[in-house]
């Protein structure tokens, strides 16, 4: 299994992932149950705690994934909230096994209306056919049992390639798209264009007392001229739609059976991979607004001074504000995520009697992540500019202000004067946040399991042959954190932080009735799960309560109660990291003179705790801006007030397995799911609004005032409990695997199967805060709902075996309900007619596998087989998105073709 994410998010119940797609998506490749965040995920590996990122996890080694959907915390701890995915890998193995694939993407670039848009804005066009290797995978796995079958030992090493892919490759992102020509009014978002990618050679600049802007003179003179929108370049999207990646994975595995019938089983896996992500900053300005210039500034020319300070042009003072934006052509922004894994584990297992047995079992981890980024343009260059424009020659050299001064020793002066004017290297190194951030997660976990029937001791239902079935555990889990960053990672504040969990629990399965009329069987299971945290003062308790009933031979009824919790870790273990200068609305003090906006009265503002004092001491603070809004200190990072997240779920289901129809099973599990006080990143920008206009106290604690003066100071942006998510739909899964013999087909023409598994979404509601319109979901996108929630996805897969197991061919449909466009939050008086819905998407795939020896299989497979596009759909107006679709639900690199070989040895 190459490509586990590619699996898994075919599943109807697992939101798709976007895996290696985008440029600078480069954290961790998590599954996400139902929607409600991979947070409320649990993964195990070998049913032992991982961290929940599928690219730790060996393709190689997988022998299934088991997926229960549901609130699980009774059984399995915090986090299983939506439910558990169980990584089960191959553990006695013997032989050698060589396994290798390769891939291709192939496309035929002919969707008109982008190309017609990108034509029109100046944009080169992508070939129109394209064809890219782009993914190579290699596997070895050998092993052997020793000393008569009592020990068996394995390893493996598994090496994966992939090459990126640019977005000037593929016709439907070449451009970023708009659904209205730039600057074109009214918006009637029904004409599809590209949003201008370019730069200019010549900067921009204004200047205050000219209506115009201005522009760099051509020959390179230090002067200005009327600026020129022909100046302007576009430049081609070369970001990178697909990373580079080249993963390496290793590890040993042991299974010894010791005298008194114990078992010993070890283990130890490492995963290294290194990414590779670029998006091009061409059209990215360094700019600063507001910045005041030296008179005396040595870069300037005479014509520039006398425009910019008059009179005091070559005088030691500074100019009246301007504002200015230049451009680094062919500068890629970098980024290289790396990161290492490594985990060992060992169990030992045995009986205590006849019908009852023990397990204790350790493991250690260490996850350690890294990103070197570079030439990253962020705010820090808007913040850094402005200081290398105001330079004054010490002794014959250009030198900062602020480095004369001591306020920045690190400032470097910043030529922007005259078109032919080259930045040296270490002056673009200022400008740009370039460093390494890090982070390391070491974990620890004793558990202990005693587990068995309580027969033998007369511990069973009179109607029933089988006894109580019980399981008591205990378990200790320790995390330690330790994140930061290096050189001009402004934002990223370094901690270190640790916790603790002890859990004691236990389950019982009781067999009620057994093999009676009307009763083939009726069971009933409890669990109860207790828990301290060091980061939680209280108690935390999980329970389940679940029922079985098998009124015939392949009929039975299933249900369940979940009471699931998450506790905060990360979250309330993170240190507060603080952003200066944060501008935050703020109408208790008055806008700048020439706002349209109007300051609240004293009645609205003490809704929020100002006092009469505060209120009539910001009449006098001119620190707002036109828009109100005020600076402030950003505080974001870990809260130890987080409350844990709690779930409630029920399941209610029917399985099928008729007697009548051979191989025919079936389900169908109804699910409701409703979490309580969620985390949520702090929506600081709703704050005021939520607080002094709407009235709801949970936003007031946002802002933290000056208690004399009542001005701004902190805006707090740290985790909440302000979520509240309810999931409720339908699960549907039909097997079905046909013998011809066994209807009377006669002859060897092979075997046939057919699946489906399917999910019906009925409700999707998220709420981010107390007071905040629900949003419900179900069958739309975009704003506040994000990325489609198709109320209906399914799988069809359709299988012909050979005889003698000699291959096969299978047809797999993939199959996304329409959604529309979402009414929550979305502007009332603007159309959305190009993406007013986006239609039911279907993709299909093909695959073949046939066995050349009794030692060589070899296999193909074809996905996105009619090479269908993805709809198209503005970038940024809708939602926070990116490649003109939603990449993860909507193939946008066309057909991929795979072909693979597995030798045995």
């Amino acid at each position: 299994m190459a490509r586990i994410e590619d699996a898994l998010s075919q599943l109807p119940q697992i939101t798709p992932m976007l895996g290696l797609q985008g440029n600078g998506v480069t954290q961790r490749t998590e599954v996400n149950l139902r929607k409600l965040g991979a947070g409320r995920t649990l993964t195990l590996l070998n049913g032992q705690r991982v961290d929940n990122d599928v690219s730790i996890i060996p393709g190689a080694l997988v022998e299934r994934i088991d997926i229960l959907t549901g609130g699980a915390s009774a059984v399995y701890g915090s986090d299983a909230i939506a439910g558990v995915v169980n990584y089960v890998l191959k553990r006695r193995f013997n032989g050698i096994v060589l396994d290798a694939e390769t891939n291709a993407f192939q496309h035929r670039n002919d969707n008109r209306a982008i190309l017609d848009a990108a034509k029109e804005a100046g944009y080169a066009l992508p070939p129109r056919n394209y064809f890219g290797r782009s993914d190579e995978y290699a596997s070895l796995a050998a092993g052997t049992d020793l000393f008569d079958k009592r020990l068996n030992i394995s390893g493996f090493v598994e090496w994966s390639h992939i090459e990126p892919i640019r977005a000037s490759s593929i016709d439907t992102v070449a451009c970023p798209l708009l659904m209205n020509p730039p600057g074109v009014k009214p918006v009637r978002n029904d004409h599809w264009s590209c949003n201008l990618q370019d730069y200019s050679r010549y900067g921009q600049f204004t200047l205050g007392n000219y209506a115009t802007d201005f522009a760099l003179a051509r020959d390179g003179s230090r002067a200005w001229r009327t600026y020129d929108p022909n100046d302007m370049i576009r430049t081609p999207n070369h970001d990178y739609l697909q990373r580079a990646d080249t993963t390496v994975t290793a590890g040993a595995f042991a299974t010894a059976d010791l005298p008194g019938s114990l078992r010993l089983d070890a283990s130890f896996l490492r995963t290294h991979f290194r990414q590779g992500s670029q998006k091009d900053q061409s059209n990215y300005p360094y700019f600063a607004e507001g910045a005041s210039i030296t008179c005396d500034n040595p870069f300037l020319g005479r014509q520039q001074a006398e425009m910019l300070c008059g009179e005091a042009a070559g005088q030691p003072v500074l100019s009246d504000p301007v504002s200015l934006q230049f451009w680094r052509p062919a500068m890629p922004e970098s980024l290289v995520p790396t990161l290492t894994d490594w985990r060992g584990s060992a169990q030992l297992s045995g009986p205590v009697t006849d019908k009852i047995r023990f397990e204790v079992g350790y493991q250690r981890s260490r996850n350690s992540f890294s990103n070197q980024l570079t030439n990253v343009n962020d705010y820090t260059s808007g913040e850094r500019l402005p200081r290398g424009l105001q330079v004054r020659n010490v002794n014959g050299v250009p030198t900062c202000l602020s480095k004369i001064d001591g306020t920045d020793p690190t400032c470097l002066p910043v030529d922007v004067f005259s078109s032919t004017a080259t930045l040296a290297p270490e002056v673009w190194h200022w400008l740009t946040a370039n460093g390494v951030f890090h982070d390391k997660r070491d974990s620890e976990i004793i558990s202990g399991v005693l587990s068995g029937t309580l027969e033998e001791y007369g511990l069973k239902s009179p109607w029933a042959q089988s006894g109580i079935g019980f399981a008591l555990i205990g378990e200790q889990r320790r995390i330690h954190i330790d994140s930061g960053g290096t050189e001009g990672l402004e934002g990223v504040h370094d901690y270190a932080a640790g916790a603790r969990v002890r859990e004691i629990g236990g389950e019982l399965d009781a067999p009620l009735i057994e093999d009676k009329p009307f009763v083939r069987s009726l069971s009933v299971n409890g669990g109860y799960r207790l828990s301290r945290y060091t980061t939680y003062d209280r108690l935390v308790p999980t329970w389940k309560i679940e029922g079985s009933y098998a009124p015939v031979e392949g009929v039975r009824v299933r249900g369940s109660v979940n009471r699931a919790v998450r506790v905060a870790m990360l979250e309330r273990l993170e240190a507060e990291t603080y952003q200066g200068n944060t501008m935050a609305l703020d109408l208790c003090a008055p806008p700048r003179d020439g706002s349209t906006k109007t300051r609240y009265t004293y009645e609205q503002c003490q809704f929020g705790g100002v006092t009469r004092e505060q209120y009539e001491a910001l009449t006098d603070y001119h620190g707002c801006d036109r828009n109100g809004a005020c600076p402030g200190r950003l505080i974001y990072g870990g809260n130890p007030n987080l409350q844990p997240e709690r779930g409630r779920s029920y399941t209610l289901g029917l399985v099928l397995q008729p007697t009548g129809v051979p191989g025919l099973t079936g389900s169908v599990d109804l699910y409701d799911i409703h979490v309580e006080k969620g985390f949520e990143s702090a929506r600081w920008e709703m704050a005021f609004d939520g607080c002094y206009t709407q009235r709801v106290s949970f936003w007031c604690s946002f802002y933290r005032r000056d208690p004399k003066t009542g001005v701004l100071k902190d805006i707090d942006a740290r985790w909440t409990n302000g979520g509240d998510v309810h999931s409720r739909g339908v699960d549907l899964a039909l097997n079905y695997a046909l013998d011809p013999k066994k209807i009377g087909v006669h002859g060897e023409i092979g075997s046939f199967a057919v699946s489906l598994n399917g999910s019906l979404a009925t409700r999707q509601d998220y709420q981010i805060a107390p007071g905040t319109p629900m949003r419900a979901c179900s069958g739309y996108f975009g704003f506040l709902c994000g990325s489609p929630t198709p109320k209906w996805r399914h799988v069809v897969g359709l299988h012909w075996r050979m005889p003698q197991d000699r291959g096969g061919i299978g047809l797999t449909w993939r199959y996304t309900d329409a959604v529309r466009l979402t009414t929550v939050s979305r502007p009332v008086d603007v159309p959305f007619p190009l993406i007013s819905r986006i239609p039911a998407y279907s993709y299909f795939d093909a695959s073949a596998n046939v066995r050349v020896t009794r030692f060589l299989d070899l296999r193909v497979n074809v996905q996105n087989l009619f090479d269908k596009d993805p709809p198209l759909l503005e970038t940024g107006a809708v939602w926070n998105g990116f490649w003109n679709t939603f990449p993860a639900y909507y193939t946008v690199t066309g057909r991929v073709i795979r072909a693979g070989l597995t030798a045995h040895l």
